[in-house]
């Protein structure tokens, strides 16, 4: 379905062959742990590229709710934002197609995380989360409620080679599944790439 709209349209073709060509150089810089995370990432863009098809398919240009062009054309520009890390640290923004984490100095041996995702189509999913965390060979959060007392949920951020490892864990009081800071079925896991912003 998206095939079919991109080859109709010069636009849409340029905007995807732009994507291809700065994906496929980047996969060519990142160690092969960060190129399979960002090949999977790929396929996600992939699957919200078709989704935009879908829901565009049949209604005049001029009426459409997402615009694939727009959306093709961040993608290159996130593609072409992605940096390879100088080190194994943490500080920076690291993205995903599903948003980004910020981790800044907080001083005395400590960071400040802050991660916001969701589904680029829907908005389904969401999740935003912070907090400072003590600096080690990976960062913990433990995730609070409004009168920080944890809620069960712990998130733990590593690097795996050229990226950023997000793993979310644990369960909630009444055998919540998310955590309150994350709308239904929203998670925080994931794996996003340094960046800089555009």
């Amino acid at each position: 379905m998206a095939e079919k709209a991109i080859c109709a349209d010069p636009a849409l073709a340029q905007a995807d062959a732009d994507v291809a060509k700065t994906y496929d150089a980047l996969l060519k810089r990142l160690d092969p742990r960060a190129g399979k995370a960002l090949r999977d990432d790929q396929g996600d863009f992939i699957g919200y590229r078709d989704q935009i098809a879908g829901f565009n398919e049949n209604t005049p240009k001029d009426q459409q709710t997402f615009d694939l062009g727009e959306f093709l054309r961040d993608r290159a520009t996130f593609l072409a934002s992605i940096r390879k890390p100088a080190d194994s640290g943490f500080v920076g923004t690291w993205s995903s197609s599903r948003g980004s984490v910020e981790i800044k100095a907080a001083g005395a041996g400590r960071l400040e995380v802050s991660e916001e995702v969701a589904n680029p189509v829907s908005g389904s999913g969401s999740c935003e989360i912070g907090g400072t965390v003590k600096i080690g060979k990976e960062l913990r959060l433990v995730d609070t409620d409004d009168n920080d007392k944890p809620t069960g949920f712990v998130f733990t951020f590593r690097r795996n080679g050229d990226a950023l490892v997000v793993e979310q864990s644990g369960t909630g009081k009444d055998g919540r599944s998310e955590p309150p800071s994350c709308g239904a079925n929203g998670h925080a896991d994931g794996t996003f790439f340094l960046s800089e912003r555009q």
